[in-house]
């Protein structure tokens, strides 16, 4: 693809509630207040591209139907974490019966069959859980071709299925340990995250995938917001102690809205500069991971967001359409506006 623009599509993510624990979703849904961020996300943020992510099937398309309305080019991304390969095929179906009426009327809409579905879905590697699955990366490791052989006959047939009701482009939001054969697929999805073990070979890792001559889009990039998080990259999120009756955080961790500023545009400049489509920054707003004042309980730490939110208790709570952007939104902001 060397005639492409590179960063045609300047994003990040938004869920629209995901469901990690199985009887609930990551977020309330309150629709007004998902109009106002989509809006910002365009207004203040400058992206001309969102990944929509998330479980409820009427939420995913409201969202993208109102993203769409405000000019935005749209990827869909269902998520059914554990969903066995039956249930996960039969919701992927769903989402693309309804994203292609959304393409008929507005275009510019596509569909991401999948987040690191080799841990998030049941059934490819041995485990009870997510948490369970992505432990036997390390202990099982020497598995990994047999589990991407196992993804990647999973893709087949999900492509085979979207491909029946679908008629724009789909990708995948591919894991660092995944494999995917990127065949069947229009773009390369990649969820990846620059972390110690893969940092001097970062840049070498994403020019490989131009041989597949199709566009690359990182799907996946972030941090969370402390002093050492990008060397955690996707788990920066797990300083938070959840077995106290009021979560808080583990140990002495130094807030630092600038390491995660840092991490993000050094990425964005890479991508630009490698010749990469798109890039959608994960996340705009977690409202599940509030902010305090006192360190021990400011769970925005360990959020991925490029916005804070107060607790419903609080004078600004986040039910009122109050959040505040931190110095990654402002510069994300900049970015995007002097790289057109």
């Amino acid at each position: 693809m060397k005639n492409q623009r590179a960063l045609m599509q300047k994003g990040v993510n938004y869920d629209t509630g995901t469901n990690f624990s199985p009887d609930s979703l990551t977020r309330e849904w309150l629709e007004r207040l998902m109009e106002q961020e989509i809006r910002a996300i365009r207004d203040q943020l400058h992206c001309t591209s969102i990944q929509i992510y998330g479980t409820d099937v009427d939420r995913l398309i409201a969202c993208a139907k109102t993203a769409l309305e405000n000019g935005l080019h749209v990827w869909l991304q269902p998520r059914l974490v554990e969903g066995n390969q039956e249930e996960t095929l039969a919701h992927l179906s769903e989402v693309a019966r309804a994203t292609e009426q959304l393409r008929k009327k507005y275009k510019r809409i596509d569909l991401n069959l999948g987040c690191e579905l080799s841990i998030f879905s049941s059934g490819m590697i041995p485990g009870n859980n997510y948490a369970e699955r992505a432990s036997k990366l390390s202990t099982m490791w020497w598995l990994l071709p047999w589990y991407n052989k196992k993804l990647n006959d999973y893709l087949s047939k999900a492509c085979k299925v979207v491909r029946e009701k679908f008629k724009g482009k789909i990708s995948y939001g591919a894991a660092l340990w995944e494999r995917v054969n990127w065949k069947e697929f229009d773009v390369v999805g990649l969820n990846l995250y620059k972390v110690p073990y893969n940092e001097s070979r970062y840049v070498k890792t994403l020019r490989k995938f131009h041989r597949q001559n199709k566009p690359i889009v990182i799907f996946e990039f972030g941090c969370a917001t402390y002093e050492g998080a990008d060397k955690k990259g996707p788990e920066s999120h797990e300083i938070i102690d959840w077995s106290t009756s009021i979560p808080q955080i583990k140990g002495n961790v130094k807030r630092s809205e600038r390491v995660q500023a840092n991490y993000i545009i050094d990425l964005l400049k890479i991508y630009k500069s490698e010749n990469i489509y798109g890039a959608f920054i994960y996340d705009f707003i977690q409202p599940y991971h509030p902010y305090s004042p006192d360190t021990r309980y400011d769970l925005d730490m360990a959020g991925y967001s490029i916005v804070k939110v107060y607790p419903p208790n609080s004078e600004k709570p986040y039910e009122s359409g109050y959040w505040e952007p931190k110095e990654a939104f402002h510069e994300i902001a900049k970015f995007n506006t002097t790289n057109k």
